[in-house]
C-alpha cells in the first residue's frame, strides 16, 4: 500500500520505502516511481531487478502479450529485460519494486547483469527525492508504441536506445518532411 502521494505545504511526500536508498511513490513520468530518500553518491548499488527466469519462447509470448494489454488498457506494459542468448528475466511481480523504475532520455542510473542478476547503479549523484530513472535501451523497430514522457530538455520523445537516436532522428525529419509535402 503506498502511503499517501498528496503534496501538503512544508511537508515531504511519503511513499512506500523499498530500501535505505529509495522508495516508490507518484511519479511525473509514468504512474508510480522510484525516488531517492537520501543523497545517492555515484556508482551506489541501488537495488535489484528481480524476477522469474524465462526461455526466450516463453519471453516472446509474454512480451506480446502484454504489449496488446496495454494498449487496451494503457497501463504499463513489458518489465522483462534481456539476460543473454537463452534466457530472460520477467520483473511482472508485485514484489520486484524495481520494475517501477521509470525510463529516461537524461538517466541517471544504468542496470548492470551481475553473473545473470540485474543491479541498478548510480551513474552521477542523485539528490534526496529525485526519480530515479535508467535508459531501456528499447530497439528502434517499433518506437511509435513507445512514447517518452521524461520532459527531460533532450528527450527524443521516444523511449529508444541512445545509441539509436540519431536514426530516430533521422526517421522524424524524413517524417516531418514528408507531412509538409501534403
Amino acid at each position: 500500500m503506498i502511503i499517501g502521494v498528496k503534496r501538503f505545504p512544508n511537508s515531504r511526500v511519503l511513499g512506500q520505502r523499498v530500501n535505505a536508498f529509495c522508495e516508490v511513490r507518484s511519479s511525473r513520468i509514468h504512474g508510480r516511481g522510484v525516488f531517492a530518500r537520501r543523497l545517492v553518491r555515484s556508482g551506489t548499488k541501488l537495488i535489484e531487478y528481480r524476477g522469474e527466469m524465462i526461455d526466450k519462447e516463453e519471453s516472446n509470448r509474454r512480451g506480446i502479450e502484454l504489449f496488446e494489454k496495454s494498449k487496451e488498457t494503457g497501463s504499463a506494459s513489458v518489465y522483462i529485460f534481456d539476460l543473454n542468448e537463452e534466457y530472460d528475466l520477467d520483473g511482472n511481480k508485485e514484489w520486484n519494486k524495481a520494475r517501477l523504475i521509470n525510463h529516461s532520455c537524461e538517466p541517471n542510473c544504468e542496470m548492470v547483469d551481475e553473473d545473470g542478476k540485474l543491479f541498478l547503479y548510480a551513474t552521477r549523484e542523485i539528490k534526496k527525492g529525485e526519480e530515479l530513472s535508467f535508459d531501456y535501451g528499447y530497439d528502434i523497430e517499433h518506437f511509435l508504441d513507445h512514447p517518452c514522457r521524461c520532459g527531460k530538455p533532450g528527450c527524443v520523445g521516444y523511449i529508444v536506445s541512445r545509441s539509436q537516436w540519431d536514426k530516430l532522428r533521422k526517421i522524424l525529419a524524413r517524417t516531418k518532411k514528408a507531412k509538409k509535402k501534403k
